[in-house]
């Protein structure tokens, strides 16, 4: 989990989700914006799945893949949006489309 300073405002959620630049994928899609520090967010809609423990579980995933690009250095703003088919994957192929998906974004 990201420590809440790192987390976004619902009000700089709405912001950069409306002007972000967007990079798509089969199961997930990133929303990066340039900033100064550190801030992250992760979606996962009942849509991906009905139960709550399974939303939880694949939005804790993500947390860590984008905790690991926070200590990267890696500065700007990530929302990551999961997609249904994102929970058929692995957690090895999970963690490694997340880690695609940042490294696209430079």
């Amino acid at each position: 989990m990201l420590a809440k300073q790192n987390r976004l405002s619902r009000a700089d959620f709405t912001k950069y989700f409306k002007t972000g630049k967007r990079i798509n994928s089969p199961a997930a899609t990133l929303i990066v914006s340039p900033h100064d520090v550190f801030h992250g967010a992760v979606v996962v809609s009942k849509k991906v799945s009905k139960k709550a423990v399974r939303r939880n579980t694949l939005r804790r995933r993500a947390y860590a893949q984008l905790y690991t690009a926070y200590k990267n250095k890696k500065n700007g703003v990530y929302i990551l949006i999961i997609k249904p088919s994102f929970s058929d994957l692995t957690r090895v192929a999970q963690h490694q489309h997340i880690k695609d998906l940042i490294d696209k974004a430079g």
